[in-house]
């Protein structure tokens, strides 16, 4: 074994690999390029890694001249070490070919950043996000007197599309002879209570229609994420964790798998126990903080929001539609649905699932965005015209 070693770790056999295995000649061969930020990450810390491994192995494991050294202290260590490096090696380069948590807890390197008050929003000037972070027109404070001015406030549904619901709805009015700027204020993964702190960040600019489109990251997002009603789906693991276990998560691909398949490395687990042996009652506190948010939302910006069209605000929160899959997402989103049928502040698009195509849960394909647009067009003008003077 020792003289196979020998042979093998040579600076020859370094540098060919370092030749073979970088950046450069990876995307060479790349069949869509650019690499992403990830991957050239990934290839990096297996470079580093091959290096640190080798000259371990040349300095130290191969190493007889270190006679200095209690040779049965210095035997173990060799042994523990080894299998250390290797365990490392491992699981790094697990993490290359995909392993490890899922992104979603940690996707804000290229797409979000932190953020006060809502906690994360979207990243300024990268992709097509304007300087303040969002898909679409940026806000401006003058603007001509007959342009009605839309606040859209939404997740991922309301983010994602080329282009958004929010672009298709401002397409839509103009078609119809409405003169309009729709703000995009959606951000992936947020929900409705963090929607209200966002747009106190932006509240001293004019809107005449503010939406709220929304019901799955109230929701069901609970069931899937942060099971406490209002939180960010990601608070729990970036705030509540210690220091130690947020590596872990985040940087070990082991660690992450093992946290994927139970939940026990973050706690996760025990509050999902929590939630089954009472689900009733907490599925009540999650829809019953649902119609409070809204109502806190329409009490707030009703009487402090400047208009620039209309006379007053005209605030309209919107159940999105949604495809729930297991038994407690039905129950749950049963009860979402009930919580709106008499209320005339919603617009109820909760019953058109079976005329949309969904990808999961929530996301829908192009085609349905523009049908959910045209519908949220149609309402919105059938309420200006009664709102608006």
């Amino acid at each position: 074994m020792k003289k196979l070693f020998l042979k093998l770790f040579n600076y020859y056999s370094l540098l060919l690999f370092l030749l073979i295995f970088n950046e450069f000649t990876i995307a060479h061969f790349d069949k869509t390029p650019p690499l992403s930020d990830e991957t050239i990450n990934n290839i990096r810390k297996i470079d580093f890694t091959v290096i640190l491994f080798f000259f371990y192995i040349k300095l130290i494991f191969l190493n007889d001249n270190l006679n200095f050294i209690n040779k049965k202290v210095f035997s173990f260590f060799k042994k523990i070490s080894i299998i250390f490096l290797f365990l490392i090696f491992f699981d790094i380069l697990l993490k290359f070919f995909g392993f490890g948590i899922s992104k979603h807890w940690f996707d804000e390197d290229t797409i979000r950043f932190n953020t006060p008050y809502d906690m994360f929003s979207n990243k300024p000037n990268v992709f097509d996000h304007n300087s303040l972070g969002f898909r679409g027109p940026l806000l401006q404070k003058n603007i001509n007197n007959n342009t009605l001015s839309i606040a859209f406030m939404g997740g991922s549904t309301g983010y994602t599309g080329n282009p958004p619901i929010p672009e298709l709805l401002g397409k839509y009015l103009s078609e119809k002879g409405i003169q309009n700027i729709v703000y995009n204020f959606s951000v992936n993964s947020s929900n409705h209570n963090q929607h209200i702190h966002r747009l106190v960040k932006y509240i001293d600019y004019p809107y005449d229609v503010i939406i709220f489109y929304g019901g799955n990251n109230e929701s069901i997002q609970y069931l899937q994420y942060d099971t406490r009603p209002s939180f960010p789906y990601n608070y729990f693991i970036k705030n509540d964790l210690p220091i130690f276990k947020v590596f872990l998560l985040k940087y070990s691909s082991i660690f992450g798998f093992i946290e994927n398949k139970t939940g026990l490395i973050s706690g996760i687990y025990y509050s999902r126990n929590l939630i089954d042996k009472d689900f009733d009652d907490w599925s009540n506190k999650v829809v019953e903080n649902y119609t409070t948010t809204i109502n806190n939302a329409k009490l707030l910006f009703g009487q402090n929001i400047q208009t620039n069209k209309c006379k007053n605000l005209i605030f309209i929160p919107i159940l999105q539609p949604v495809n729930p899959k297991t038994d407690k997402e039905v129950k749950l989103w049963n009860k979402m649905k009930k919580s709106v049928i008499n209320n005339n502040d919603f617009i109820n698009y909760s019953e058109i699932n079976e005329k949309i195509n969904f990808f999961d849960n929530v996301h829908i394909d192009q085609d349905s965005r523009i049908k959910v647009s045209k519908m949220m067009g149609k309402d919105i003008l059938s309420i200006i015209k009664k709102r608006c003077n």
